[in-house]
């Protein structure tokens, strides 16, 4: 692999996302084949795995999208658009249902596909610092966060909440990540922060041993309820129009995300996540006819 490191000790399996010739790490062609290299490394491995750990080499966790493998796509591109995000997605999936606790220790900036990849933890801890930035803000590059970040913030934050920064994209501090319950603990700045993540990512591996994500978990119920429930079915009546009358028409990127939002919460997760992958298809494809 040669945008990410991998090391098993103590039953310990530590990823480290570390992009060679760049200053940030991205989804880049080599980063996917590896991420599915990494995975079939640890399901090898998982017998000897109490737990993953998540972390950067970089100033920042992880940035996103390579965006220059995104231009110059045609409708004609689709299908191949939607199996490749479905690859990583399946990546993601392997990891996360694993039955091993994965914490992600975010020493800095996580943005579009970067917050994707922080949401893979069951547990994230961050450090305290407001020139860190969190968030899904696709939708200003006429996108949708399709590697997950739909599913997982409506479900996570509920409709309503989750607008902000899904048809928005909101960014938000790892303070305000705290106070969302999107960060579950903050570390002090300093030169022994990412020792701190790592040694609070340990103990917290050993007392949740079979962790999952909360909507895994039976009865687990969507903060503010879904679509049917009175409240958000009354929100939802005027919402499109509100964002079509923003967007002017122009653009499809946040009517497409709410839909996403809506249509995800009333199937079960694989299915949202192919919708999702869909949607993000027909975007990426379509973007440069607007």
């Amino acid at each position: 692999m040669k945008t990410i490191q991998y090391q098993l000790d103590g039953g310990i399996a530590t990823v480290t996302f570390d992009e060679p010739n760049s200053p940030v790490n991205t989804m880049c062609q080599q980063w996917q084949q590896d991420l599915t290299a990494l995975v079939a490394q640890v399901l090898k491995d998982q017998e000897a795995i109490r737990g993953i750990v998540l972390a950067s080499a970089k100033a920042s966790f992880f940035t996103g999208a390579d965006r220059k493998g995104a231009t110059g796509l045609t409708v004609s591109d689709a299908c191949v658009v939607f199996t490749e995000i479905e690859r990583v997605k399946k990546n993601f999936r392997a990891l996360e249902t694993l039955g091993k606790p994965v914490v992600s220790c975010l020493n800095g900036t996580a943005l579009g596909g970067g917050w994707e990849v922080a949401l893979l933890g069951h547990y994230r801890i961050a450090i305290d610092d407001n020139k860190i930035q969190f968030g899904l803000p696709e939708v200003t590059l006429g996108l949708l966060p399709g590697v997950s970040g739909v599913t997982k913030m409506t479900r996570l934050l509920g409709l309503v909440g989750a607008q902000p920064y899904l048809v928005e994209g909101k960014t938000f501090s790892p303070q305000e990540a705290k106070s969302l319950g999107l960060v579950h603990e903050l570390v002090a700045p300093s030169a022994n922060a990412a020792a701190e993540m790592r040694a609070r990512a340990l103990a917290w591996i050993v007392a949740n041993p079979s962790a999952q994500h909360p909507w895994e978990t039976s009865g687990y119920k969507v903060p503010g309820g879904l679509p049917s429930s009175p409240a958000v079915a009354n929100w939802l009546v005027g919402e499109p129009a509100i964002i079509k009358l923003q967007a002017r028409g122009l653009y499809p990127a946040p009517i497409a995300i709410l839909a996403c939002m809506v249509e995800g919460l009333q199937v079960d997760i694989p299915t949202a996540l192919r919708i999702e992958s869909r949607y993000l298809a027909q975007c990426m494809t379509a973007i440069r006819r607007h």
